[in-house]
Protein backbone atom coordinates (compact mmCIF):
# COMPACT_ATOMS: atom_id res chain seq x y z
CA UNK A 1 0.00 0.00 0.00
CA UNK A 2 2.59 2.25 0.54
CA UNK A 3 4.42 1.48 -2.48
CA UNK A 4 1.90 2.41 -4.54
CA UNK A 5 1.11 6.01 -2.64
CA UNK A 6 4.57 6.78 -1.88
CA UNK A 7 4.81 8.82 -5.18
CA UNK A 8 1.23 10.76 -4.71
CA UNK A 9 2.82 11.00 -1.28
CA UNK A 10 6.01 13.18 -2.65
CA UNK A 11 3.07 15.24 -4.91
CA UNK A 12 1.33 15.84 -2.48
CA UNK A 13 3.52 17.67 -0.07
CA UNK A 14 5.23 19.26 -3.15
CA UNK A 15 1.57 20.59 -3.84
CA UNK A 16 1.33 21.34 -0.30
CA UNK A 17 4.47 23.57 -0.33
CA UNK A 18 3.73 25.52 -3.66
CA UNK A 19 0.29 26.53 -2.47
CA UNK A 20 1.49 26.96 1.23
CA UNK A 21 5.23 29.01 0.54
CA UNK A 22 4.88 32.47 1.26
CA UNK A 23 1.07 32.49 1.10
CA UNK A 24 1.05 35.32 2.85
CA UNK A 25 3.39 37.31 0.44
CA UNK A 26 2.44 36.05 -2.92
CA UNK A 27 0.46 37.49 -4.13
CA UNK A 28 1.88 40.65 -3.63
CA UNK A 29 -0.79 42.81 -1.56
CA UNK A 30 -4.28 42.14 -0.29
CA UNK A 31 -7.31 42.80 -3.37
CA UNK A 32 -10.11 44.48 -2.25
CA UNK A 33 -12.42 41.14 -2.59
CA UNK A 34 -9.95 39.25 -0.37
CA UNK A 35 -10.27 42.22 2.27
CA UNK A 36 -13.68 42.15 1.51
CA UNK A 37 -14.05 38.16 2.43
CA UNK A 38 -11.95 38.28 5.13
CA UNK A 39 -13.65 41.01 6.98
CA UNK A 40 -17.10 39.59 6.77
CA UNK A 41 -15.95 36.40 8.29
CA UNK A 42 -14.39 38.34 11.12
CA UNK A 43 -17.94 40.31 11.57
CA UNK A 44 -19.83 37.55 11.50
CA UNK A 45 -17.71 35.72 13.67
CA UNK A 46 -17.81 38.98 16.29
CA UNK A 47 -21.35 40.25 15.52
CA UNK A 48 -23.06 37.56 13.48
CA UNK A 49 -23.49 40.40 10.80
CA UNK A 50 -21.73 41.08 7.43
CA UNK A 51 -20.29 44.50 8.02
CA UNK A 52 -23.44 45.98 6.20
CA UNK A 53 -25.16 44.94 9.43
CA UNK A 54 -27.48 42.35 7.16
CA UNK A 55 -27.28 38.42 7.20
CA UNK A 56 -28.47 36.28 4.59
CA UNK A 57 -27.53 32.58 5.26
CA UNK A 58 -26.89 31.95 1.09
CA UNK A 59 -25.90 35.30 -0.23
CA UNK A 60 -23.78 37.78 1.71
CA UNK A 61 -22.97 41.20 0.76
CA UNK A 62 -20.23 42.00 -1.43
CA UNK A 63 -18.55 45.47 -0.42
CA UNK A 64 -16.83 45.63 -3.70
CA UNK A 65 -19.36 45.89 -6.46
CA UNK A 66 -22.58 46.25 -3.79
CA UNK A 67 -23.93 42.66 -4.91
CA UNK A 68 -23.89 39.78 -3.24
CA UNK A 69 -21.26 36.41 -3.17
CA UNK A 70 -21.96 32.99 -3.08
CA UNK A 71 -21.22 32.46 1.01
CA UNK A 72 -18.99 29.47 1.81
CA UNK A 73 -15.70 30.66 1.75
CA UNK A 74 -16.79 33.14 4.40
CA UNK A 75 -18.16 30.40 5.91
CA UNK A 76 -14.86 28.20 5.68
CA UNK A 77 -12.92 31.06 7.41
CA UNK A 78 -15.04 31.50 10.54
CA UNK A 79 -12.70 28.60 12.31
CA UNK A 80 -9.58 29.86 10.82
CA UNK A 81 -10.39 33.53 11.99
CA UNK A 82 -11.63 32.52 15.40
CA UNK A 83 -8.16 30.41 16.19
CA UNK A 84 -5.90 32.47 14.24
CA UNK A 85 -6.91 35.78 13.59
CA UNK A 86 -7.53 37.94 10.62
CA UNK A 87 -4.85 38.06 8.25
CA UNK A 88 -4.27 38.01 5.10
CA UNK A 89 -2.31 34.04 4.97
CA UNK A 90 -5.37 32.86 6.99
CA UNK A 91 -7.72 34.36 4.42
CA UNK A 92 -6.41 32.67 2.16
CA UNK A 93 -5.42 29.16 4.24
CA UNK A 94 -9.29 27.48 2.70
CA UNK A 95 -8.05 28.04 -0.83
CA UNK A 96 -4.86 26.47 -0.18
CA UNK A 97 -5.78 23.74 1.80
CA UNK A 98 -8.99 22.63 -0.66
CA UNK A 99 -6.89 23.15 -3.38
CA UNK A 100 -4.18 20.74 -2.17
CA UNK A 101 -6.97 18.22 -1.48
CA UNK A 102 -7.86 18.89 -4.95
CA UNK A 103 -4.13 17.60 -6.42
CA UNK A 104 -5.16 13.57 -4.48
CA UNK A 105 -8.67 14.07 -6.42
CA UNK A 106 -7.20 14.34 -9.56
CA UNK A 107 -5.49 10.87 -8.79
CA UNK A 108 -8.23 8.82 -7.37
CA UNK A 109 -9.73 10.67 -10.74
CA UNK A 110 -7.42 9.01 -13.08
CA UNK A 111 -7.06 6.20 -11.04
CA UNK A 112 -10.59 5.20 -11.53
CA UNK A 113 -11.17 5.89 -15.41
CA UNK A 114 -7.95 4.93 -16.86
CA UNK A 115 -6.68 2.26 -14.03
CA UNK A 116 -3.26 3.01 -14.59
CA UNK A 117 -0.80 4.44 -11.45
CA UNK A 118 1.65 5.60 -14.11
CA UNK A 119 -0.76 8.22 -15.46
CA UNK A 120 -2.58 8.74 -12.12
CA UNK A 121 0.85 9.89 -10.77
CA UNK A 122 1.99 11.66 -13.69
CA UNK A 123 -1.56 13.59 -13.86
CA UNK A 124 -1.73 14.27 -10.44
CA UNK A 125 2.28 15.81 -10.83
CA UNK A 126 1.54 18.36 -13.81
CA UNK A 127 -1.78 19.33 -11.92
CA UNK A 128 0.24 19.73 -8.88
CA UNK A 129 2.74 22.46 -10.66
CA UNK A 130 0.23 23.57 -12.77
CA UNK A 131 -0.19 27.66 -13.37
CA UNK A 132 -3.96 28.28 -13.28
CA UNK A 133 -4.17 25.31 -10.51
CA UNK A 134 -1.54 26.96 -8.01
CA UNK A 135 -2.97 30.61 -9.09
CA UNK A 136 -6.07 30.12 -7.74
CA UNK A 137 -4.75 27.97 -4.71
CA UNK A 138 -2.95 30.93 -3.44
CA UNK A 139 -5.83 33.64 -3.33
CA UNK A 140 -8.63 34.27 -1.04
CA UNK A 141 -11.07 34.21 -3.32
CA UNK A 142 -13.86 31.84 -4.43
CA UNK A 143 -12.42 29.34 -7.33
CA UNK A 144 -10.04 26.82 -5.27
CA UNK A 145 -13.26 25.61 -3.36
CA UNK A 146 -15.70 25.92 -5.65
CA UNK A 147 -13.03 23.24 -8.17
CA UNK A 148 -12.30 20.86 -4.94
CA UNK A 149 -16.28 20.64 -4.41
CA UNK A 150 -16.96 19.78 -8.19
CA UNK A 151 -14.26 17.32 -8.38
CA UNK A 152 -15.09 15.93 -5.20
CA UNK A 153 -18.83 15.23 -6.06
CA UNK A 154 -17.84 13.51 -9.28
CA UNK A 155 -15.24 11.05 -7.74
CA UNK A 156 -17.81 10.34 -5.19
CA UNK A 157 -20.08 9.88 -8.14
CA UNK A 158 -17.54 7.78 -9.88
CA UNK A 159 -16.57 5.25 -7.05
CA UNK A 160 -20.23 4.86 -6.07
CA UNK A 161 -20.18 1.66 -7.94
CA UNK A 162 -18.60 -0.29 -5.55
CA UNK A 163 -20.27 1.93 -2.61
CA UNK A 164 -23.41 3.38 -4.02
CA UNK A 165 -23.98 5.58 -0.70
CA UNK A 166 -21.20 8.15 -2.01
CA UNK A 167 -23.86 8.76 -4.09
CA UNK A 168 -25.73 10.72 -1.63
CA UNK A 169 -22.06 12.40 -0.26
CA UNK A 170 -21.66 13.55 -3.98
CA UNK A 171 -25.29 15.00 -4.10
CA UNK A 172 -23.69 17.49 -1.01
CA UNK A 173 -20.74 18.19 -2.70
CA UNK A 174 -22.24 19.38 -5.84
CA UNK A 175 -24.82 20.95 -4.12
CA UNK A 176 -22.74 22.56 -1.86
CA UNK A 177 -20.50 23.53 -5.38
CA UNK A 178 -23.07 25.90 -5.90
CA UNK A 179 -22.81 28.18 -2.73
CA UNK A 180 -18.75 28.22 -3.41
CA UNK A 181 -18.98 29.96 -6.98
CA UNK A 182 -21.25 31.27 -9.40
CA UNK A 183 -19.25 29.04 -12.10
CA UNK A 184 -21.00 25.97 -11.38
CA UNK A 185 -24.57 27.55 -11.55
CA UNK A 186 -23.95 26.98 -15.17
CA UNK A 187 -21.73 24.22 -14.96
CA UNK A 188 -23.47 21.46 -13.11
CA UNK A 189 -27.01 21.17 -15.14
CA UNK A 190 -24.95 20.04 -18.66
CA UNK A 191 -22.51 18.21 -16.96
CA UNK A 192 -24.55 16.09 -14.81
CA UNK A 193 -26.89 14.79 -17.42
CA UNK A 194 -22.88 14.02 -19.38
CA UNK A 195 -22.02 12.66 -16.04
CA UNK A 196 -25.85 10.70 -15.74
CA UNK A 197 -24.98 9.08 -19.13
CA UNK A 198 -21.42 7.39 -18.96
CA UNK A 199 -22.44 6.06 -15.66
CA UNK A 200 -25.92 5.07 -17.14
CA UNK A 201 -25.06 0.76 -16.36
CA UNK A 202 -24.13 1.68 -12.76
CA UNK A 203 -27.30 3.96 -12.08
CA UNK A 204 -29.40 1.62 -13.35
CA UNK A 205 -28.82 -1.03 -10.57
CA UNK A 206 -28.91 1.56 -7.45
CA UNK A 207 -32.37 3.06 -8.78
CA UNK A 208 -33.26 4.38 -5.68
CA UNK A 209 -30.23 5.90 -4.59
CA UNK A 210 -29.82 7.84 -7.71
CA UNK A 211 -33.10 9.08 -6.87
CA UNK A 212 -32.38 10.21 -4.13
CA UNK A 213 -28.96 12.25 -5.31
CA UNK A 214 -31.21 13.99 -7.75
CA UNK A 215 -33.75 15.27 -4.99
CA UNK A 216 -31.00 16.18 -2.71
CA UNK A 217 -29.27 18.14 -5.87
CA UNK A 218 -32.55 20.13 -6.84
CA UNK A 219 -33.11 21.33 -3.55
CA UNK A 220 -29.93 23.03 -3.20
CA UNK A 221 -30.05 24.02 -7.03
CA UNK A 222 -33.66 25.43 -6.85
CA UNK A 223 -32.77 27.48 -3.49
CA UNK A 224 -29.98 28.96 -5.84
CA UNK A 225 -32.36 29.71 -8.82
CA UNK A 226 -34.70 31.30 -6.09
CA UNK A 227 -31.46 33.69 -4.88
CA UNK A 228 -30.55 34.07 -8.24
CA UNK A 229 -33.71 34.62 -10.26
CA UNK A 230 -36.43 35.65 -7.74
CA UNK A 231 -34.57 37.46 -5.12
CA UNK A 232 -31.91 38.80 -7.55
CA UNK A 233 -29.92 38.40 -4.60
CA UNK A 234 -26.21 36.85 -6.67
CA UNK A 235 -25.71 39.20 -9.17
CA UNK A 236 -22.13 38.41 -10.41
CA UNK A 237 -23.67 37.05 -13.73
CA UNK A 238 -26.29 39.41 -14.18
CA UNK A 239 -23.56 42.31 -14.47
CA UNK A 240 -21.39 40.45 -16.51
CA UNK A 241 -23.39 38.82 -18.83
CA UNK A 242 -22.33 39.18 -22.58
CA UNK A 243 -25.89 40.05 -23.76
CA UNK A 244 -26.00 42.85 -20.98
CA UNK A 245 -26.71 45.38 -23.78
CA UNK A 246 -27.81 43.24 -27.58
CA UNK A 247 -30.27 46.00 -27.61
CA UNK A 248 -27.80 48.98 -28.21
CA UNK A 249 -25.83 47.02 -30.45
CA UNK A 250 -28.70 46.00 -32.80
CA UNK A 251 -30.05 49.37 -32.59
CA UNK A 252 -25.69 49.69 -34.14
CA UNK A 253 -26.00 47.44 -35.99
CA UNK A 254 -29.65 48.50 -38.11
CA UNK A 255 -28.22 52.09 -38.32
CA UNK A 256 -25.09 50.98 -40.15
CA UNK A 257 -26.32 49.34 -43.34
CA UNK A 258 -27.78 50.28 -46.95
CA UNK A 259 -29.97 47.57 -46.75
CA UNK A 260 -33.82 48.22 -46.51
CA UNK A 261 -35.50 47.94 -42.67
CA UNK A 262 -36.98 44.04 -43.54
CA UNK A 263 -34.19 42.94 -44.80
CA UNK A 264 -32.11 44.63 -41.68
CA UNK A 265 -34.50 43.08 -39.45
CA UNK A 266 -33.54 39.75 -40.41
CA UNK A 267 -29.86 39.95 -40.01
CA UNK A 268 -29.69 42.46 -37.45
CA UNK A 269 -31.72 41.31 -34.54
CA UNK A 270 -31.23 40.74 -30.97
CA UNK A 271 -31.21 36.76 -31.46
CA UNK A 272 -28.27 37.09 -34.54
CA UNK A 273 -25.86 39.82 -32.14
CA UNK A 274 -26.72 36.92 -28.70
CA UNK A 275 -25.43 34.10 -30.86
CA UNK A 276 -22.93 36.24 -32.62
CA UNK A 277 -21.73 37.16 -29.08
CA UNK A 278 -21.51 33.37 -27.55
CA UNK A 279 -20.30 32.45 -30.32
CA UNK A 280 -17.67 34.69 -30.34
CA UNK A 281 -16.94 34.35 -26.65
CA UNK A 282 -16.98 30.74 -26.11
CA UNK A 283 -14.31 30.48 -28.93
CA UNK A 284 -12.16 32.71 -26.89
CA UNK A 285 -11.84 30.75 -24.13
CA UNK A 286 -10.10 28.01 -26.16
CA UNK A 287 -7.78 30.11 -27.49
CA UNK A 288 -4.18 28.47 -28.30
CA UNK A 289 -2.47 31.98 -27.05
CA UNK A 290 -4.97 32.25 -23.43
CA UNK A 291 -4.39 28.36 -22.98
CA UNK A 292 -0.73 27.97 -23.46
CA UNK A 293 1.33 30.68 -24.17
CA UNK A 294 0.42 34.08 -22.28
CA UNK A 295 -2.60 33.17 -20.19
CA UNK A 296 -4.94 35.80 -19.22
CA UNK A 297 -3.78 39.45 -19.89
CA UNK A 298 -5.14 40.69 -16.07
CA UNK A 299 -2.52 39.88 -13.98
CA UNK A 300 -4.89 39.47 -10.67
CA UNK A 301 -6.35 36.23 -12.89
CA UNK A 302 -2.93 34.59 -14.01
CA UNK A 303 0.69 35.10 -14.02
CA UNK A 304 0.82 37.21 -16.97
CA UNK A 305 3.86 35.65 -18.97
CA UNK A 306 2.87 31.62 -18.88
CA UNK A 307 -0.42 30.10 -20.48
CA UNK A 308 -2.64 28.38 -18.13
CA UNK A 309 -0.50 25.38 -19.02
CA UNK A 310 2.42 24.73 -20.05
CA UNK A 311 3.70 24.95 -23.64
CA UNK A 312 5.11 21.88 -23.43
CA UNK A 313 1.36 20.09 -22.94
CA UNK A 314 -0.06 21.77 -26.36
CA UNK A 315 1.93 18.59 -28.94
CA UNK A 316 0.60 16.21 -25.98
CA UNK A 317 -2.92 17.05 -25.67
CA UNK A 318 -3.48 16.83 -29.31
CA UNK A 319 -1.62 13.03 -29.19
CA UNK A 320 -3.21 12.32 -25.76
CA UNK A 321 -6.63 13.25 -27.02
CA UNK A 322 -6.58 11.23 -30.22
CA UNK A 323 -5.37 8.41 -28.29
CA UNK A 324 -8.05 8.47 -25.24
CA UNK A 325 -10.84 8.23 -28.47
CA UNK A 326 -8.61 5.19 -30.02
CA UNK A 327 -8.80 3.21 -26.87
CA UNK A 328 -11.82 3.99 -25.15
CA UNK A 329 -14.38 6.02 -27.05
CA UNK A 330 -16.70 6.51 -24.19
CA UNK A 331 -14.30 7.97 -21.69
CA UNK A 332 -12.81 10.09 -24.63
CA UNK A 333 -16.57 11.25 -24.91
CA UNK A 334 -16.63 11.80 -21.67
CA UNK A 335 -13.55 14.41 -20.48
CA UNK A 336 -14.15 16.11 -23.90
CA UNK A 337 -17.79 16.94 -23.31
CA UNK A 338 -17.01 17.76 -19.52
CA UNK A 339 -14.13 20.28 -21.17
CA UNK A 340 -16.53 22.03 -23.66
CA UNK A 341 -19.05 22.29 -20.97
CA UNK A 342 -16.26 23.70 -18.53
CA UNK A 343 -15.89 26.66 -20.70
CA UNK A 344 -19.66 27.71 -20.88
CA UNK A 345 -19.66 29.83 -17.83
CA UNK A 346 -16.24 31.37 -19.14
CA UNK A 347 -18.38 31.75 -22.84
CA UNK A 348 -21.34 33.10 -21.23
CA UNK A 349 -19.61 36.15 -19.15
CA UNK A 350 -17.50 38.97 -19.99
CA UNK A 351 -13.46 38.10 -20.57
CA UNK A 352 -13.06 36.69 -17.13
CA UNK A 353 -11.54 33.22 -18.12
CA UNK A 354 -9.51 32.19 -15.96
CA UNK A 355 -12.13 32.62 -13.03
CA UNK A 356 -15.61 31.22 -14.69
CA UNK A 357 -14.16 28.83 -16.85
CA UNK A 358 -11.86 26.93 -13.83
CA UNK A 359 -13.93 23.62 -13.91
CA UNK A 360 -12.44 22.85 -17.56
CA UNK A 361 -8.99 22.98 -15.77
CA UNK A 362 -8.44 19.28 -15.25
CA UNK A 363 -9.08 17.90 -18.64
CA UNK A 364 -6.40 19.40 -20.62
CA UNK A 365 -4.14 18.01 -18.14
CA UNK A 366 -5.57 14.58 -18.52
CA UNK A 367 -5.11 14.37 -22.28
CA UNK A 368 -1.45 16.36 -22.43
CA UNK A 369 -0.55 13.21 -19.45
CA UNK A 370 -1.75 10.63 -21.70
CA UNK A 371 0.77 11.83 -24.38
CA UNK A 372 3.58 12.00 -22.32
CA UNK A 373 3.17 8.04 -21.06
CA UNK A 374 2.64 6.96 -24.48
CA UNK A 375 6.03 8.88 -25.91
CA UNK A 376 7.85 7.39 -22.80
CA UNK A 377 6.58 3.83 -23.50
CA UNK A 378 8.09 4.53 -27.76
CA UNK A 379 11.02 5.15 -25.94
CA UNK A 380 11.24 2.86 -23.67
CA UNK A 381 11.22 0.28 -26.64
CA UNK A 382 14.50 2.12 -28.30
CA UNK A 383 18.06 0.84 -27.84
CA UNK A 384 19.64 1.92 -24.59
CA UNK A 385 21.83 5.02 -25.69
CA UNK A 386 18.92 6.11 -27.46
CA UNK A 387 16.07 5.65 -24.75
CA UNK A 388 18.31 7.40 -21.92
CA UNK A 389 19.12 10.82 -24.32
CA UNK A 390 15.35 10.74 -25.11
CA UNK A 391 14.22 10.72 -21.75
CA UNK A 392 16.49 13.13 -20.64
CA UNK A 393 15.56 15.71 -23.13
CA UNK A 394 11.97 15.31 -22.47
CA UNK A 395 12.45 15.21 -18.45
CA UNK A 396 14.67 18.27 -19.43
CA UNK A 397 11.99 20.15 -21.28
CA UNK A 398 9.65 19.60 -18.44
CA UNK A 399 11.86 20.76 -16.42
CA UNK A 400 12.82 24.02 -17.87
CA UNK A 401 9.39 25.04 -18.23
CA UNK A 402 8.24 23.99 -14.87
CA UNK A 403 11.10 25.80 -13.06
CA UNK A 404 10.80 28.93 -15.46
CA UNK A 405 7.15 29.36 -14.22
CA UNK A 406 7.99 28.39 -10.89
CA UNK A 407 10.72 31.72 -10.91
CA UNK A 408 8.19 33.78 -12.55
CA UNK A 409 5.90 33.40 -9.79
CA UNK A 410 7.94 33.28 -6.42
CA UNK A 411 10.18 36.19 -7.81
CA UNK A 412 8.66 38.08 -10.66
CA UNK A 413 4.98 38.09 -10.04
CA UNK A 414 5.63 40.00 -6.83
CA UNK A 415 6.89 42.87 -8.67
CA UNK A 416 5.42 43.39 -11.95
CA UNK A 417 1.60 42.56 -10.54
CA UNK A 418 2.32 44.54 -7.56
CA UNK A 419 -0.77 47.12 -8.89
CA UNK A 420 -3.11 44.39 -9.49
CA UNK A 421 -3.00 43.32 -6.18
CA UNK A 422 -3.16 46.64 -4.14
CA UNK A 423 0.08 46.38 -3.05
CA UNK A 424 0.67 50.38 -3.22
CA UNK A 425 -2.97 50.97 -1.89
CA UNK A 426 -2.33 48.91 1.17
CA UNK A 427 0.44 50.55 1.40
CA UNK A 428 -1.42 54.03 1.59
CA UNK A 429 -4.01 52.36 3.85
CA UNK A 430 -0.93 51.27 6.37
CA UNK A 431 0.60 54.60 5.81
CA UNK A 432 -3.05 56.34 6.85
CA UNK A 433 -2.81 54.43 10.07
CA UNK A 434 0.64 55.50 11.04
CA UNK A 435 -0.08 59.25 10.20
CA UNK A 436 -3.38 59.51 11.15
CA UNK A 437 -3.08 61.14 15.31
CA UNK A 438 -0.77 63.98 13.30
CA UNK A 439 -4.35 65.33 11.71
CA UNK A 440 -7.21 66.03 12.49
CA UNK A 441 -8.56 64.31 9.44
CA UNK A 442 -7.42 62.06 6.84
CA UNK A 443 -9.68 61.97 3.50
CA UNK A 444 -8.86 58.84 1.09
CA UNK A 445 -10.39 59.12 -2.70
CA UNK A 446 -11.47 55.78 -3.14
CA UNK A 447 -14.75 55.07 -1.40
CA UNK A 448 -15.84 51.55 0.38
CA UNK A 449 -13.16 49.32 -1.44
CA UNK A 450 -10.64 51.85 0.72
CA UNK A 451 -12.34 51.68 3.82
CA UNK A 452 -13.07 47.86 3.95
CA UNK A 453 -9.19 47.54 3.19
CA UNK A 454 -8.38 49.77 6.44
CA UNK A 455 -11.09 47.86 8.70
CA UNK A 456 -9.13 44.68 7.49
CA UNK A 457 -6.16 45.96 8.16
CA UNK A 458 -7.06 47.74 11.31
CA UNK A 459 -9.38 45.12 12.62
CA UNK A 460 -11.92 47.46 13.31
CA UNK A 461 -14.70 46.54 15.56
CA UNK A 462 -17.39 45.07 13.15
CA UNK A 463 -20.17 47.54 15.20
CA UNK A 464 -18.25 50.68 14.51
CA UNK A 465 -18.45 49.82 10.85
CA UNK A 466 -21.39 48.89 10.78
CA UNK A 467 -22.66 52.04 12.30
CA UNK A 468 -20.52 53.65 9.68
CA UNK A 469 -22.17 51.94 7.04
CA UNK A 470 -26.09 52.67 8.19
CA UNK A 471 -24.75 56.41 9.14
CA UNK A 472 -23.38 57.48 5.79
CA UNK A 473 -22.19 60.98 6.11
CA UNK A 474 -21.82 63.91 3.83
CA UNK A 475 -18.39 66.14 3.27
CA UNK A 476 -19.07 69.15 0.78
CA UNK A 477 -21.70 66.74 -0.97
CA UNK A 478 -20.09 63.75 -1.37
CA UNK A 479 -21.35 60.92 0.73
CA UNK A 480 -18.61 59.54 3.02
CA UNK A 481 -17.70 56.52 5.26
CA UNK A 482 -16.36 58.02 8.66
CA UNK A 483 -13.99 55.40 10.69
CA UNK A 484 -11.96 56.84 13.26
CA UNK A 485 -10.84 59.90 12.02
CA UNK A 486 -10.83 58.93 8.14
CA UNK A 487 -13.12 59.85 5.58
CA UNK A 488 -13.53 57.20 2.90
CA UNK A 489 -14.86 59.09 -0.41
CA UNK A 490 -15.41 59.32 -3.79
CA UNK A 491 -14.50 63.01 -4.15
CA UNK A 492 -14.32 63.97 -8.33
CA UNK A 493 -12.21 66.90 -7.43
CA UNK A 494 -11.09 67.66 -11.43
CA UNK A 495 -13.22 70.76 -11.09
CA UNK A 496 -10.87 71.86 -7.90
CA UNK A 497 -7.70 74.39 -8.11
CA UNK A 498 -6.34 72.80 -4.62
CA UNK A 499 -6.93 70.34 -2.05
CA UNK A 500 -7.15 73.58 0.39
CA UNK A 501 -9.94 74.97 -1.80
CA UNK A 502 -12.18 71.94 -0.49
CA UNK A 503 -11.02 70.24 2.52
CA UNK A 504 -10.29 71.59 6.22
CA UNK A 505 -7.00 72.92 7.74
CA UNK A 506 -4.93 70.49 9.41
CA UNK A 507 -6.15 67.61 7.73
CA UNK A 508 -4.32 64.98 5.18
CA UNK A 509 -5.52 64.43 1.73
CA UNK A 510 -4.59 61.24 -0.39
CA UNK A 511 -5.90 60.58 -3.94
CA UNK A 512 -5.23 59.50 -7.27
CA UNK A 513 -1.68 60.72 -8.49
CA UNK A 514 -3.61 62.39 -11.86
CA UNK A 515 -5.30 64.65 -9.45
CA UNK A 516 -3.33 68.02 -8.78
CA UNK A 517 -0.29 66.98 -11.05
CA UNK A 518 0.94 70.91 -10.58
CA UNK A 519 0.85 71.04 -6.77
CA UNK A 520 3.08 70.20 -3.96
CA UNK A 521 2.53 66.97 -2.16
CA UNK A 522 4.41 65.66 0.89
CA UNK A 523 4.55 61.71 0.16
CA UNK A 524 3.99 59.57 -3.12
CA UNK A 525 3.08 55.73 -3.72
CA UNK A 526 5.05 54.66 -6.85
CA UNK A 527 4.97 51.76 -9.28
CA UNK A 528 7.10 48.89 -8.42
CA UNK A 529 10.08 50.65 -11.34
CA UNK A 530 9.78 54.30 -9.39
CA UNK A 531 8.91 55.44 -12.53
CA UNK A 532 5.32 56.08 -12.52
CA UNK A 533 3.53 57.54 -9.28
CA UNK A 534 -0.20 56.22 -8.43
CA UNK A 535 -1.10 57.82 -5.44
CA UNK A 536 -0.20 61.13 -3.82
CA UNK A 537 -0.46 62.36 -0.56
CA UNK A 538 -1.70 66.19 -0.23
CA UNK A 539 -1.61 68.04 3.33
CA UNK A 540 -3.58 70.82 4.34
CA UNK A 541 -2.28 73.42 6.90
Amino acid sequence: MLKKYSFLLLIFVLAIFLRFWQLGDIPPGVHTDEADTGYSAYSILKTGLDPHGNFNLLALSDNNTGGTHPPLYTYLLLPLVKFFGLNIFVERMPSAILGSLTVLLIFFLVTKLFRSNTLANLTTFLFAVNPWAIHISRQGLLEAESLFFVMFGIVLFLYSDKKKYLLIFSAISFGLSLYAYDAPKIFLPPFLLLLFYFCRLTLFKIKKIFIAFILIFSLFYISVLQLTFVQGDIADYNRSSIFNDVAQNVDSERFQTNAPLWLSSIFHNKLSVSLKRLETSYASVFSLNWLFVNGSGNLQHAVGRHGQFFLFELPFFFIGTYLVFKKNPKIGIFLLGWMLIGALPGGLTNGNYAYRSIHMLPIPIVFSSVGVVWLWELLSKKKTLQRAAAKLLLIGIMGIYISSYLVTYFFDYPVYASEPWNKEQNDVIRFATEEKDKYKTIFIDGGEPWAIEYAFFNKIDPHVYQDAYRNIKTFNGKEVIHIDNIYFGIFQLEYVSTPSAFFPKNSMFITNANNFPKMPYIKSFKDPGKVRDIFKVFEVR
